[in-house]
């Protein structure tokens, strides 16, 4: 632990630098090009860029920025969907002492103003005309910004100062174009670079304000080193490793890929820009370059996952005999599988079947990943169990982590010699401290944890103690191998009327186990009862609907068959739980939680508050 150089390096651009100037010509990221096609017989094209010519391009934007007045502690905001522009940017207004403020492409103007607003910064890397137009939009006018703990509600304007845009955008006077910064002449590393000490704050990344006002959490150069440190003392990579990179760098755990790409010998590839004019996500497009560029390892969260596993069984259940093939290969498995992990034999035919698909189930995987494929890790929020056994079955590792924006990021995971599915795995290093608080409390203590949020004092004060525990507000347990599970969230425990304590996440994940149920909330708390709002995954119930011959005319809550459906797959999960756990009704809504209607977070949480708010006359519908 102590012999990495990461944990004497200065600084997070010192780090990059130096391994620049060590192995200017080694790959440090490959990029697909788009070529109009989601999908196509023939592989796109995968541009290599080395570390040289990379620290080339850093240099003339970080000069460029030192040009227009950024000095040590500059906030410079950073509005882009995930793309190599997006980590160059970084290092380079790192490599002034700047501090990096990072900003979800998917959030409207007034979730940006707010940012803009209480990060204080001033320059907005934006990655498109949607993006610039966004930013200007902030600039021209006035905002109302909600009340903190220690600021009131206010209106306020936001002076933008420059406005860099990645791809070409219209002129306008706010406006540089990234493009004419790269074609000045080349620049010398700044001197600042050899300035900035660990202790100096590197960025603000701002949580997905799923209770409130998203939260500035402060991160210093020296949270960021000691975590790359700590993953790569993990040995679940090394420099052979790449990295497909394709969730937002405005998350942290999508960031600290970002920075083991670019701090270490592992090659990121990153996913083609499907439009040069708007941030908009193709998933067809982004899916084809997964399976194509083939990484070895692919950072993911369970959403993706979720869908995944949707859409291989929608696949096995046609009628057609590649169908049904499909559907007794993953049958088998999943028996196997379970077999294996009680300590039992599954039957003659399910060994068999397992046996004789084996070049189906690598097929499956190679479909979804590529053939380099060695594992997933999964993050940002819990992996449903029946999630992490299905793709177990299919023999793609998955290997469940966690981590918070405030521990910097990643605290725990599973290791590939030991994936106990349903944990998020030991800690990265023994200098990540965990301890469990009498209410069950997850503590974290150790030299990656942050330093506090930006502007919000009394909300620091309540989530770090004294002795320098950041207390997480979930809920675990540790086994005897020091292997974490997360068994809920402190402020979402439901507390019924007559007393009763209720976790909902694992009651939520378990109806979402039904291939016909795509996202539930579980409501109860101060009611007799509990209740649940239930979405529905569309693909498999429209194949149910042609089978059946049943029409899906809206409202579904008035649809009966359909109501009946979902009924049976609530029904199996309340057989396994305490009276007061169950569902006694529930209303199937009309629209999915999506990040376009402002329900799901940029990383897929469900922001529960705002869905019981939207949703507050169906829930009174059903205590009535």
């Amino acid at each position: 632990m102590g012999n990495n150089p990461l944990d004497s390096i200065r600084n997070l651009a010192e780090a990059f630098h130096n391994i620049a100037s060590e192995c200017p010509k080694t790959p440090l990221y490959s990029q697909a090009v788009y070529d109009g096609k989601s999908e196509s017989e023939t592989p796109r094209t995968w541009v290599t860029t080395d570390y040289k010519t990379a620290q080339q391009r850093i240099n003339k934007i970080a000069h460029y920025l030192k040009s227009v007045g950024t000095v040590k502690g500059t906030k410079i905001a950073i509005l882009s969907a995930s793309r190599p522009e997006w980590m160059e940017a970084d290092i380079a207004i790192l490599s002034c002492g700047g501090v990096a403020v990072s900003v979800y492409q998917t959030l409207p103007e007034d979730d940006v103003a707010y940012i803009l607003y209480d990060s204080g910064a001033q320059i907005v890397f934006a990655e498109n005309q949607q993006q610039v137009d966004k930013v200007i939009s902030v600039s021209t006018c006035e905002w109302d910004i909600p009340a903190t703990e220690e600021r009131p509600a206010q209106k306020v304007s936001i002076p933008i100062q420059r406005i860099i845009s990645i791809e070409h955008s219209d002129t306008h006077p706010l406006v540089t174009q990234l493009e004419e910064i790269l074609m000045g002449p080349e620049q010398e590393t700044p001197h600042d670079v050899y300035q900035i000490q660990r202790i100096d704050i590197a960025s603000f990344v701002y949580t997905s304000g799923t209770t409130g006002p998203p939260k500035g959490v402060i991160q210093s150069h020296g949270n960021h080193l000691s975590n790359v440190r700590q993953s790569c003392d993990t040995e679940q990579f090394g420099d052979g490793s790449d990295f497909m990179l394709f969730l937002p760098l405005a998350h942290s755990f999508a960031k600290l890929v970002g920075y083991l790409g670019f701090l270490t010998p592992a090659l990121i590839k990153f996913p083609a820009v499907v439009d040069k004019k708007t941030s908009a996500l193709d998933p067809g497009s982004v899916t084809r370059d997964i399976r194509e560029g083939s990484a070895t390892i692919v950072p993911v969260v369970p959403r993706l996952l979720e869908k995944m596993k949707a859409g291989v069984q929608a696949k096995a259940s046609g009628s057609g005999l590649a169908a049904k093939l499909l559907a007794a290969t993953i049958s088998s498995a999943l028996a196997v599988r379970k077999a294996d992990r009680d300590g039992a034999n599954a039957s003659f035919g399910d060994k068999l079947v397992y046996k004789l698909t084996a070049g189906l189930r690598k097929k499956v995987k190679e479909k979804l990943f590529g053939p380099r494929h060695v594992f997933c890790i999964s993050g940002g929020a819990k992996l449903p169990t029946n999630v992490g056994y299905f793709f177990d079955a299919l023999g793609i590792n998955i290997l469940e982590g966690y981590g918070l924006t405030e521990t910097c990021v990643a605290t725990n995971m599973n290791r590939l010699q030991k994936n106990k599915i349903g944990t998020v795995g030991p800690v990265l290093t023994e200098d990540i401290e965990l301890q469990i608080a009498e209410d069950g409390e997850i503590l974290f203590r150790g030299p990656n944890v942050a330093l506090g949020y930006h502007n919000r004092v009394e909300a620091t004060r309540k989530q770090w103690d004294s002795k320098g525990w950041f207390h997480t507000g979930d809920l675990g347990s540790l086994d005897d191998d020091g292997y974490l599970t997360i068994t809920g969230r402190k402020k979402e425990i439901i507390v019924t009327s007559n007393g009763k304590n209720i976790a909902p996440h694992d009651i939520e994940d378990a109806i979402k186990a039904s291939p016909y149920v795509s996202q539930v909330v579980m409501i109860g708390d101060g009611r007799s009862y509990c209740t649940a709002l239930i979405t529905l995954e569309m693909e498999q119930v429209e194949i149910w609907a042609r089978a059946n011959s049943h029409t899906l005319a809206k409202p579904y809550s008035a649809n009966s068959s359909l109501q009946s459906l979902i009924s049976k797959e609530v029904d199996k999960v309340n057989e396994d739980l305490a009276r007061h756990e169950q569902i006694k009704k529930f209303t199937i809504l009309d629209e999915d939680f999506t990040i376009d209607n402002g329900l799901l977070t940029p990383t897929f949480k469900v922001k529960k508050g705002l869905v019981e708010k939207q949703y507050q006359q169906q829930i009174e519908d059903m205590y009535a």
